[in-house]
């Protein structure tokens, strides 16, 4: 869905903050790169593709006027649908719900005319910093946020983690306590060692300043666990970890357990990863599945340029390799044909959203003269475009059409492989999805639908 991230530095002396930020929203960008935003001081940037390089930004944290020891930055794969995004200091990992009563609320004021990030923006302000009643202004973030939202006001940033826990969020600190961060994910660990993470617990309300560093303000009970699945498939990077979980095991796992339950109903001779982020579940796949098919092989058939993504989260960088295909004539996915010929092939997918990259591969394999193609699926279907990161229900998601139609995966599997062009399509089940994640099928968000279509028989 969103990066985002927030540095607070006690010893600006020591130049610490621009080397960290930079690098820190470059390691953010495999969560979206169609927009990106930063502040630090009085001083706004914002634009639209990759985040720029680093000489694009020396002249602010080279400005004497720029003071500021704060810094919040935000990455997403889509411009925001909100336009208050370009008047506030708010950026969000996640979704608002239930925000068609705002305007009602009697805190609401000005902001009646407002969109909803706007309005609870608002109100959460009021609840927290006027009338300083911190508990009931979490408690409202939690009843409209699933996720995470950041906030900042004049030198202070205020975080807030939905009691859920939908959304990973993590705090670090440095061993002399002088700098704190605020960040979607832990992986950063992995650039900013001297940094020690941890997570931050749903329902807590954190604040960065310069007085204290770091302080937490108030903390709701966590009531139910409701985490996202999609950071386990796509959203968080391979080395992160989710509540003490692998981001990387827990893919292999994935692959693992779907091979366990599809072993005996399929007959393929190779799978390949495709686009770069299931090959983790293609590791794991291949690896159980060889106990079932002694013929099998692992090897590489589709190499798919990683910056091409022919879905509606497609960034400003892909447009270009878009123009690069419509002037070529020619796909940006190289079909090994060695690898393809006559053979049964699976292709594994970490999602299928419009269908278009299954369909354009599906078209390429069978020129290459595939036997077979079946398309194996980590995530389950995606009926709602909130859960792939795109804020908003999307009646041009290729499952979509068969909510509430069909009576299980089965039946929406053949539907899908034949809209496809595949042989044949297997979904993940939130019940197999949850198994190979190792969390409780309860404590995973899906859709309402979703999560009662199963398979006829585990």
């Amino acid at each position: 869905m969103a990066g985002i991230l927030a540095i607070c530095d006690l010893s600006p002396s020591l130049h610490r903050t621009p080397s960290y930020f930079l690098q820190s929203m470059r390691m953010l960008q495999h969560r979206g790169k169609a927009y990106w935003k930063m502040t630090t001081g009085d001083i706004v940037f914002d634009g639209d593709g990759s985040f720029p390089r680093d000489d694009h930004f020396k002249h602010i944290f080279n400005d004497d006027k720029n003071t500021s020891s704060i810094t919040i930055g935000y990455l997403s794969k889509r411009s925001p649908r909100f336009s208050s995004m370009k008047e506030i200091l708010a950026i969000i990992d996640g979704f608002l719900i239930d925000t068609d009563k705002l305007h009602l609320h009697p805190y609401v004021g000005q902001a009646r005319e407002k969109d909803s990030l706007f309005k609870i923006y608002h109100i959460f302000k009021k609840l927290l910093l006027e009338r300083g009643q911190p508990e009931r202004a979490c408690e409202f973030l939690d009843r409209h946020l699933r996720g995470n939202m950041i906030i900042k006001e004049n030198e202070i940033v205020y975080a807030y983690r939905e009691s859920t826990g939908f959304k990973p969020l993590v705090k670090g600190r440095d061993s002399r306590n002088s700098l704190f961060i605020v960040a979607s994910e832990n992986s950063l660990g992995t650039f900013l060692q001297d940094v020690n993470f941890e997570d931050i617990k749903p329902g807590q309300l954190l604040a960065l300043n310069l007085n204290n560093g770091q302080e937490i303000i108030s903390s709701l009970p966590m009531t139910r666990t409701m985490l996202d699945p999609f950071e386990f498939v796509r959203e968080s990077h391979a080395a992160a970890f989710i509540n003490g979980k692998s981001v990387y095991e827990a893919r292999k796992r994935m692959g693992k357990t779907q091979a366990d339950f599809l072993g005996k109903e399929i007959n393929i001779e190779s799978a390949f990863a495709e686009p770069d982020y299931p090959r983790p579940m293609t590791l794991g796949f291949s690896t159980e599945y060889q106990r079932y098919h002694g013929n099998f092989v692992t090897s590489e058939g589709i190499i798919n340029d990683r910056y091409d993504d022919t879905d509606h989260m497609t960034d400003f960088s892909e447009h270009v390799s878009k123009n690069k295909l419509l002037a070529s004539k020619k796909s940006l996915k190289f079909v090994l044909k060695g690898s393809i010929t006559g053979k049964k092939i699976a292709s594994i997918q970490g999602t299928i959203q419009t269908g278009d990259t299954v369909k354009e591969s599906v078209y390429y394999l069978r020129k290459a003269g595939a036997k077979s193609i079946t398309v194996i699926v980590s995530y389950v279907p995606t009926i709602d475009g909130r859960q792939v990161g795109l804020y908003t229900h999307n009646r041009d998601l290729i499952a979509h059409k068969y909510v509430g139609t069909v009576p299980s995966i089965e039946a929406l599997n053949q539907h899908i492989a034949k809209e496809t062009g595949a042989d044949s399509v297997f979904y993940n089940s939130p019940y197999i999805l949850s198994k190979g994640i190792g969390i409780s099928e309860q404590e995973l968000w899906f859709p309402e639908w979703v999560r009662f279509l199963d398979y006829e028989a585990h």
